[in-house]
C-alpha cells in the first residue's frame, strides 16, 4: 500500500515539540507570541479565501481519476470505438478487492491539500470529445503547462498503435471555482442565496516563468538479429501482421505510418524462435524493410534460402512486455535482471546531494532544488528557498509548496508504490512521463492506472494474452491482462469468488477494459460445452452498446446503465455458466434527456434499416417532421451508412445469442411504437371533457397497431390514471398511503399529459430491455456445477456537465451514477487503505504517516443517508438528518410540496452552517434557482445540479406499470408470447435490477438477496418507489 514519505527530521522535530507544548497547554512567551504573529500574516491565516493546507494533510484520500481520452479499434464496436470519448478508469480486483484502475482513477490525495489528481492533471490538458460532431481540443505535454496545442481527429485502424513520446493527452480542465468559501456561512435557502465559492485547492502563484517538467523520450528497445531455420511445412514459424501506426514528426506533426509486425505463429509455444507479439520487423537479410509493402516482404521471406535473418524492435507499448518475456525465457529472475549498477548507485547519491523537490503552483508543478541556508543566516519560520531548474530562478516559498522528487531512475518506475517519495506530484510525474513512453499501464499496488491513448494501440490481441497465460503478478508488466490473470489465478488457488470493479470519471475506458477482462477470461480459461466464448462475448456486447448506449456531451458512445457480468468456473477452472445483470438504465431518455444528447443508439440503428419489408412493417417509409421525444433520423450520409451497418452487425449478433428472427421482430415492433407514440404527443390541455389526448391521432394509431392493440386501448393506458387487467391483480396486495396512484383520482398532484405519454415510453422500453437481458442470460445458462466465480462490475463513470462545456446542471440520473461511483470508491479506500492501516494497528507496526482517517465522504451522506425509524409505513417529516433520496419521498407526499421546500431543508442538513467547525461542507448553495453544488469525493470534486422537476421522478406514473400489461395483452403473439407471465413480483425487481433471473450462482444469489429485501422492511411498503430501490441497488 502507500506509503506517505516522511518529512525532514528538522520539521519532525519541531512539529512534535508545538503538539507538547499545545498538549501540556503552556503559555507562549512574547517572543513566541510575536513570531506567530508575524508568520500568521505571511501566510494569510487570517484570509478566509485561503484554506490551510496543513490542516488538510490530515488524510489519505483516493480521490477521482485522471479521465483522459480513450480512442479504440474501429472495428471492436464496443463501445463505438470509432468515436468513443472514452478516458480512463480505475478497476479494484479480487475478493480481497485487488485493485486495477483503467485509466484514471489512481490517486492519492491529501484530502483538500494542494488539489486532487484530477485538478492537477487537468493543467496538462483540457477535456475533448472524439465523436466528428464535437469540438476536439488538446494540450501537449509540452514544457510550458499552458501551452495549447490543436490537432486533428484521427480513427485508426483496429490495430494502431497509440502515438509515440511527446503524445498529445486529452484531460479534464480543473472546473472548481475560482475563490474559497468564506468561513460560518449562514444557512440561507439556495434559491435566494448567492452561489457559494467553490474551495479552491491550489491557487498557489509565483513571481517567476513556472514550467511542468520537460517530458523525455524514452529510449527506443534495443533492436534484436534472429536467425531462424526453415521447417518441414516450408515456412519459419512466424507470421507477419501489417497496421498503421500513429508517430509525430520532429516538427510536432502527427502522421501515419505503415508498420510490419513479426510474431510468433499460431501454435508457437516455445522461446525458440525470440520472436515476440509487438515485434517490429526492421530488417530481413541485412535489407531494411520499413518502407516496402507486404508483397515485397513475403517476396524477400521467399527467396531466402534455409534460413533467414531479422532485425526487430519491439514497439514502445509493449517494450516493457517483450523484456519481461524475454527475461522469462533466459530463467533470470526480475530482482536480478532489474540490479542497478555502480553507475546508477552513483548517480542516484548524486541526486540525494541536491535535494531535488516540486514546487507546487496553480498550473502544475516544476521542478528545482532546495537551498540549504547559508553559514550566519536563517529563513523564517516554515519558509524554504527552491531554485528552479528550468530558469534558475530562486523562490523563497513555504514548506508546505513542495513536495520531494525522485531520481531520474524512477521516472518510468513500472509501480507507484516503489516510489521513494511518494507524493501527488511524483505520482503524476511519473504516469505523465510513462504515458509519454506510451507505456499506458501502471501498477499502483494492488491497484493499476491505465493512461488511455490517443488511438487504439496494437497491444490487445488474442497472442499478447497468451504472453500473461499462468503468470504470476510480479512476473508480468503492468497490462489490463494482468489484472484479469491475477484474478483468475487468485479464484484457482484460493476457491474462492473474486472481483473486478471499474472506477473513473465518464468516458473514461471502464466498458474498453471491461470488454478486454471478459474477452480474457473466456479466451485463456475456455468452456465447456461453448457455454460462454469470445464470441459469444463479443455478440452480447454488440447488443447491450446498441441498446444501452448514447451519445452524451462527457462521451460520444456512453454506458447508460450499470451492468455485473459474472463468469462461473468449474473445477478444472473453464467457464461453465455466465450471467449479466443490469441496474440504473436511463428508461427515462427514451423520451426526455439533456440538450444536445442523443436517444439509445438502436433507435438510429433502426431508423437507418435498410430492409424495405421491415420498414414497411414499421411504417418508417414516411417520418413525422416533429417528435416529442426527440428520436430523429441521422442526417449525414457516412453517419446512415454506419448506422446501417450497425444494425446488420446487432442482427447478427442477435443470431449469435439465440434470439430468434420472431423475438427479433417483437423488438423492432416495440421500438417502432415508441417512435410513432413521439411523433403522435400529446395535447398541452385537456379538451372540454377534461380529457388529455394525443396531438396527432395518426401517429397514435400506428403505435397501437405495432403493439398490437386498439386506439382506445393504448390511449386508455396511457392518459387514464387507473392501472388495469393484469397488473390490478398483479398488485392487489394491500397498499400503503404513499402507494396510491398520482394523479386523476389520486391523492397526489396531477400528471401531464406529456408526463403520461413519457412514462409510457419509458416502461415499454424499460421492460424491452429487461427482457433482452434474460434473453441474453438464456444463452448464457447452464446446468453444469460451478465452484467460484469472477465478477465484473461496470457503470457510469462520474458525470459533470461543465467539464464538458455545457451550461446545464446535472440531472437526476447524473446524480445516481455519481452516487454509484461514490460509493464504489468508498469501498476502495475501505479495502485499501483503511483496513491496512486497522491491521497495523493491531499488531502494533508504527507508521510515519499523516492521521489517515478512514474515507468517509460527507456526499454520501447528502444523498443516501436514511432515517432510524426506516420502518415507518408512511415517511412523515421529522427533525433528523435524512439524504436527498429520502427527502425527495417525504416531499413527493406533503401537500404542496416542491423542489424549493426539498433543498431548503437538505441544505438544514448538510449545507454551510453559522459558527460550523466542520471540515468542508458537502453542499453549497448556487446562484441559480433550484440548483446546488454537491462536492464529491471528499470536496475536491465539485458538481452543480439542478433539481427542477426531480419530484417527478418519485410520482408514482401508472402509464409507466400499464406498459407491461399492454404488452402481455398484445393481439400480435410475437409479442404477447415473450412477455406473458412478467408479472407480480417479478415486475416490480425487474423494473430495477434485469437478469435476476439469470442462472449463474451469483444472479442465483444477488436475486435470493434481492426478493428478500424487496419484501422486508420499508422496501416492501415502498417497492414501486425509484429512491428507493435506487438506494438499495447501490
Amino acid at each position: 500500500m502507500f506509503n506517505l514519505m516522511k518529512k525532514d527530521k528538522e520539521k519532525d522535530g519541531a512539529r512534535k515539540e508545538k503538539k507538547e507544548k499545545k498538549e501540556k497547554k503552556e503559555r507562549m512567551s512574547a517572543a513566541e507570541l510575536k513570531s506567530l504573529e508575524e508568520m500568521s500574516m505571511r501566510r494569510g491565516f487570517f484570509n478566509l479565501n485561503r484554506a490551510s493546507k496543513r490542516d488538510s494533510k490530515t488524510r489519505l484520500e483516493i480521490s477521482n481519476p485522471i479521465p483522459i481520452k480513450v480512442a479504440s479499434g474501429s472495428d471492436l464496436h464496443l463501445t463505438d470505438i470509432d468515436s468513443d470519448s472514452n478516458r480512463g478508469s480505475v478497476i479494484l480486483d479480487s475478493g480481497h478487492l485487488s485493485t486495477a484502475s483503467s485509466s484514471d482513477d489512481l490517486k492519492v490525495d491529501d484530502a483538500n491539500f494542494k488539489g486532487s489528481v484530477l485538478q492537477r492533471a487537468a493543467k496538462f490538458g483540457s477535456l475533448a470529445k472524439q465523436n466528428s460532431q464535437m469540438i476536439v481540443k488538446r494540450f501537449s505535454f509540452s514544457q510550458k503547462s499552458r501551452d495549447e496545442s490543436t490537432s486533428e481527429t484521427s480513427t485508426p485502424s483496429e490495430h494502431s498503435a497509440a502515438p509515440s513520446p511527446q503524445v498529445e493527452v486529452r484531460t479534464l480542465e480543473t472546473q472548481l471555482a475560482k475563490q474559497g468559501v468564506p468561513l460560518g456561512h449562514p444557512c440561507i435557502p439556495p434559491a435566494a442565496s448567492p452561489r457559494a465559492r467553490v474551495p479552491e485547492l491550489v491557487g498557489k502563484r509565483f513571481p517567476a516563468e513556472l514550467r511542468l517538467p520537460a517530458l523525455v523520450p524514452p529510449q527506443p528497445p534495443t533492436p534484436r538479429q534472429l536467425e531462424l531455420q526453415r521447417r518441414n511445412t516450408g515456412d519459419f514459424g512466424f507470421s507477419l501482421r501489417r497496421t498503421t501506426m500513429l508517430d509525430r514528426a520532429p516538427d510536432g506533426q502527427v502522421y501515419r505510418r505503415v508498420v510490419h509486425f513479426a510474431e510468433p505463429g499460431a501454435g508457437t509455444k516455445d522461446l525458440a524462435l525470440g520472436l515476440v507479439p509487438g515485434d517490429r520487423l526492421v530488417e530481413i537479410n541485412g535489407r531494411n524493410v520499413e518502407n516496402k509493402s507486404r508483397d515485397e516482404i513475403v517476396e524477400m521471406i521467399r527467396q531466402s534460402g534455409e534460413t533467414v535473418q531479422l532485425k526487430v524492435q519491439p514497439i514502445l507499448e509493449l517494450s516493457e512486455l517483450s523484456r519481461c518475456w524475454l527475461r522469462g525465457g533466459q530463467g533470470t529472475r526480475r530482482a536480478a535482471w532489474d540490479a542497478k549498477t555502480e553507475e546508477q548507485i552513483a548517480a542516484e547519491e548524486a541526486w540525494y546531494e541536491t535535494e531535488k523537490v516540486w514546487l507546487v503552483h496553480r498550473d502544475g508543478f516544476s521542478l528545482g532544488s532546495q537551498l540549504r541556508p547559508e553559514e550566519g543566516s536563517s529563513l523564517p519560520e516554515g519558509k524554504v528557498k527552491v531554485k528552479l531548474d528550468h530558469d534558475g530562478a530562486v523562490l523563497e516559498v513555504e514548506e508546505d509548496d513542495v513536495e520531494k522528487a525522485n531520481p531520474p531512475s524512477c521516472d518510468r518506475a513500472e509501480d507507484l508504490a516503489s516510489l521513494l517519495y511518494l507524493n501527488e506530484s511524483s505520482v503524476l510525474h511519473t504516469l505523465r512521463q510513462r504515458y509519454g513512453g506510451n507505456l499506458l499501464h501502471t501498477y499502483a499496488g494492488p491497484t493499476m492506472v491505465i493512461i488511455n491513448p490517443l488511438s487504439s494501440p496494437s497491444m490487445y490481441s488474442e497472442k499478447v494474452m497468451h504472453m500473461f497465460k499462468g503468470c504470476r503478478r510480479e512476473d508480468t508488466s503492468p497490462h489490463i491482462y494482468a489484472v484479469a490473470q491475477a484474478a483468475y489465478r487468485s479464484m484457482l488457488m484460493s476457491r474462492q469468488d473474486q472481483a473486478v470493479v471499474l472506477l473513473g470519471a465518464s468516458g473514461s475506458g471502464k466498458t474498453t477494459n471491461c470488454q478486454h477482462l471478459v474477452q480474457y477470461l473466456a479466451t485463456i480459461a475456455g468452456s465447456t460445452g461453448k457455454v460462454f466464448s469470445a464470441e459469444k462475448w463479443q455478440a452480447l456486447y454488440t447488443i447491450l452498446e446498441a441498446f444501452g448506449n448514447s451519445s452524451t456531451g462527457m462521451n460520444g458512445n456512453a454506458t447508460r446503465f450499470s451492468q455485473i457480468i459474472s463468469l462461473d468456473f468449474d473445477q478444472a477452472g473453464q467457464v461453465a455458466s455466465a450471467s449479466v445483470q443490469t441496474l440504473l438504465l436511463e428508461k427515462l431518455r427514451v423520451a426526455r434527456r439533456p440538450a444536445n444528447e442523443a436517444t439509445f443508439n438502436i433507435f438510429y440503428y433502426l431508423l437507418a434499416c435498410s430492409d424495405s419489408a421491415l420498414r414497411t412493417e414499421l411504417h418508417f417509409n414516411h417520418l413525422a417532421e416533429n417528435n416529442v421525444f426527440g428520436i430523429v433520423p441521422l442526417s449525414k450520409p457516412e453517419e446512415k451508412q454506419k448506422a446501417t451497418q450497425q444494425f446488420n452487425k446487432l442482427q447478427a449478433a442477435m443470431k449469435v445469442m439465440g434470439i430468434s428472427g420472431d423475438e427479433q421482430k417483437a423488438f423492432w415492433l416495440v421500438l417502432g411504437a415508441i417512435y410513432h407514440l413521439g411523433a403522435a404527443g400529446a395535447t398541452k390541455d385537456a379538451d372540454e371533457a377534461g380529457r388529455k389526448q394525443f396531438a396527432r391521432h395518426e401517429w397514435a394509431q400506428k403505435a397501437a397497431y405495432l403493439l398490437g392493440c386498439s386506439l382506445e386501448e393504448l390511449s386508455s393506458s396511457i392518459f387514464k390514471h387507473q392501472p388495469k387487467g393484469t397488473l390490478q391483480r398483479s398488485t392487489s396486495f394491500r397498499q400503503g398511503p404513499d402507494e396510491l396512484p398520482l394523479g386523476d383520482g389520486g391523492t397526489g398532484p396531477k400528471l401531464t399529459a406529456l408526463e403520461c405519454l413519457e412514462g409510457m415510453a419509458a416502461g415499454l422500453y424499460s421492460e424491452l430491455f429487461t427482457l433482452l437481458i434474460s434473453l441474453l442470460n438464456r444463452a448464457l445458462k447452464s446446468s453444469q456445477h460451478s465452484v467460484c466465480s469472477v465478477t465484473v462490475v461496470d457503470t457510469p463513470g462520474a458525470q459533470n456537465p461543465e467539464l464538458a462545456g455545457q451550461s446545464r446542471g446535472a440531472t437526476f440520473e447524473e446524480l445516481c451514477h455519481n452516487y454509484t461511483q461514490e460509493r464504489l470508491q468508498l469501498l476502495f479506500h475501505q479495502r485499501t487503505f483503511a483496513r491496512e492501516l486497522e491491521r497495523y494497528k493491531e499488531e502494533n507496526i508504527e507508521l510515519a504517516l499523516a492521521d489517515a482517517e478512514p474515507g468517509s465522504s460527507g456526499s454520501v451522506a447528502a444523498v443516501d443517508q436514511s432515517s432510524h425509524q426506516a420502518l415507518v409505513r408512511s415517511l412523515a417529516r421529522t427533525d433528523e438528518a435524512r439524504g436527498l433520496l429520502w427527502l425527495l419521498e417525504e416531499e413527493a407526499l406533503q401537500p404542496g410540496g416542491n423542489e424549493d421546500t426539498l433543498l431548503e431543508r437538505l441544505f438544514s442538513y448538510y449545507g454551510p452552517q453559522e459558527g460550523s467547525k466542520k471540515g468542508h461542507n458537502p453542499l453549497l448553495p448556487s446562484d441559480k434557482p433550484q440548483h446546488f453544488l454537491l462536492g464529491h469525493s471528499s470536496g475536491t470534486s465539485w458538481v452543480e445540479y439542478d433539481a427542477t422537476g426531480w419530484l417527478n421522478h418519485v410520482k408514482h406514473n401508472p402509464a409507466s406499470q400499464n406498459a407491461s400489461v399492454l404488452l402481455q395483452e398484445s393481439q400480435k403473439k410475437v409479442i404477447s408470447s415473450l412477455f406473458a407471465g412478467r408479472g407480480g413480483s417479478a415486475l416490480v425487481l425487474s423494473g430495477s435490477v434485469a437478469g435476476l433471473e439469470g442462472g449463474s450462482q451469483l444472479a442465483l444469489r444477488r436475486a435470493t438477496s434481492m426478493r428478500k429485501t424487496f419484501t422486508t422492511g420499508v422496501a416492501a411498503v415502498k417497492k414501486k418507489s425509484l429512491c428507493i430501490q435506487i438506494k438499495l441497488q447501490v
